[in-house]
C-alpha cells in the first residue's frame, strides 16, 4: 500500500539510495519496535525491517548510524530539520499533514493502561476525568489523550516512559496513555510483571511507519516504500515481528 503521491519527480535508484544515506536517522527507546540492545546499538522490529529493506536496496545505513534520542527532541527535529527521518511513528491523519510516511510496517494499539489492582473500569471518555493520566510529551498517547473530551488538567506530561512508570508506581498518576505493547514490554524490561497491568480503554488501533520531514522528495522515498510493500507481501515483516513476541 503506497502512501506516496503519484506526482513524485523522476529520480534514479542510485540517486534515491544516496539521499537515503544522507538523511539523519533517529529513533527512541520504544521496545519492542526500537531500542538499544545489550551492545548499545539500536535493535527491534522496526530496525530489522528497515535493515532488510536497506539490504535489498543497497543502502549503506547500519544500526550504529541511527541515533537514539528522547522522543520530544526528535519529534521537533522532524518538523524543523529537512534531512530528518524518525521512527517508529504511529501514522495518523494529523501527522500525515506535517510529515511524510513510508509504511505501514507494524500494527499497534494506543490505549489507556492501568494496574489491575486498581480495578479501574472505563466505559466512556468522561470516566477518565476521575483519574490522572500519565503521558510522554508529544507521544501519540499524549496527542490522543489531548483530543479526548475531558478536563485537560488530569493529564500529566513527562519526557520519558521511565518517568511515567515511576509516577504510576508511587501513585502520582492513575493510568497511562501509551502504546499498549510498548508499555507492557517496558514493564518487563524494568523487572516488573506485565500481568499486573491491563488495557482499560482503547484509544486507537493503527500501524507504525517511518516518518520523514516534508522537504524529503517523494522520489527518494518511493523505492523504500516499494520494498516495504514487498517485505509485507512476502511475509518477511510478519516473521520479524514474531521474533520479538
Amino acid at each position: 500500500m503506497c502512501l506516496l503521491p503519484s506526482f513524485a519527480t523522476a529520480m534514479s535508484l542510485e540517486e534515491s539510495v544516496k539521499q537515503l544515506e544522507s538523511l539523519d536517522w533517529y529513533t527512541e527507546e520504544y521496545p519492542p519496535y526500537n531500542f538499544a540492545g545489550e551492545d548499545g546499538q539500536p535493535t527491534g522490529m522496526a530496525i530489522d525491517i528497515l535493515m532488510e529493506a536497506f539490504n535489498r536496496l543497497n543502502v549503506n545505513v547500519k544500526p550504529e548510524d541511527i541515533k537514539i534520542v528522547p522522543w520530544n527532541r526528535s519529534y521537533k527535529y522532524i518538523q524543523t530539520r529537512p534531512t530528518t527521518a524518525l521512527f517508529s511513528m504511529n501514522q495518523t491523519p494529523e501527522r500525515e499533514k506535517i510529515m511524510k510516511f513510508v509504511g505501514p510496517s507494524i500494527p499497534s494499539e494506543v490505549a489507556i493502561i492501568a494496574p489491575r489492582s486498581s480495578n479501574i473500569q472505563i466505559s466512556r471518555e468522561s470516566d477518565l476525568n476521575a483519574y490522572t493520566i500519565g503521558v510522554v510529551r508529544d507521544d501519540i498517547g499524549d496527542q490522543l489523550a489531548n483530543q479526548l473530551d475531558i478536563n485537560k488538567g488530569v493529564i500529566t506530561r513527562k519526557n520519558s516512559l521511565k518517568q511515567i512508570l515511576f509516577l504510576l508506581k508511587v501513585g502520582k498518576v492513575d493510568v497511562v496513555s501509551y502504546a499498549s505493547d510498548v508499555f507492557l514490554d517496558s514493564v518487563k524490561r524494568s523487572d516488573g510483571n506485565s500481568a499486573d497491568y491491563e488495557v482499560v480503554y482503547s484509544l486507537r488501533k493503527g500501524h507504525m511507519g517511518y516518518a520523514f520531514h516534508q522537504a524529503v522528495d517523494d522520489a527518494v522515498l518511493a523505492p523504500l516504500q516499494k520494498t516495504i510493500d514487498e517485505l509485507r507481501a512476502e511475509g518477511v515483516i510478519d516473521r520479524i515481528i514474531e521474533n520479538y513476541r
